[in-house]
């Protein structure tokens, strides 16, 4: 039996993932307003370091790789629009950020309770020995104000070095 061709008239349309692609200066803005709404470090925001998920002409989540002084390469700025998460976007636009550093080891800190979350790209938290001196500077400074922050706020956070080395 055939579907009537008035119900396959009014089905809801599939939705499309969005495209992942290299920001452009016309994206700088929404990047800072992503990056603040998810309340990311939001120093050293250059668009053109930047991958962003584009559904239909509208930013909706943010990467992008820092390179520090000494080489040292820094998943950073992953985020995803609230009212799109849970949607799979952030782990294709990790995916895709991983993917344009290949061959090199790559860094990342995050809030202790999201290692496990970056343990499924390949991720390991690493010792403070084991971090290269140009981000271990990053690295203190965010643990300043998060050792700051918890202690006015009474939160536990604590800051996680994480290194992904090349399969």
């Amino acid at each position: 039996m055939s579907e009537c061709p008035a119900r396959r008239a009014y089905a809801a349309p599939v939705p499309t993932a969005p495209q992942i692609r290299p920001a452009t200066e016309a994206d700088a803005g929404t990047i800072r307003s992503i990056i603040r709404q998810a309340q990311l470090n939001p120093r050293d925001l250059d668009w053109r370091r930047f991958i962003v998920a584009d559904d239909g002409g509208q930013v909706v989540a943010t990467a992008q790789v820092r390179h520090h002084a000494e080489g040292t390469r820094e998943l950073a700025s992953v985020a995803v629009r609230s009212d799109r998460q849970g949607e799979g976007i952030g782990r294709r636009i990790s995916e895709a950020a991983i993917a344009r550093e290949p061959g090199r080891p790559l860094y990342l800190y995050t809030e202790g309770r999201t290692v496990e979350y970056w343990g499924k790209f390949g991720f390991r938290e690493i010792g403070d020995g084991e971090v290269p001196p140009d981000l271990f500077k990053a690295v203190r400074f965010a643990r300043r104000l998060i050792g700051i922050y918890s202690a006015v706020f009474r939160k536990g956070y604590r800051i996680a070095v994480m290194r992904r080395d090349e399969p």
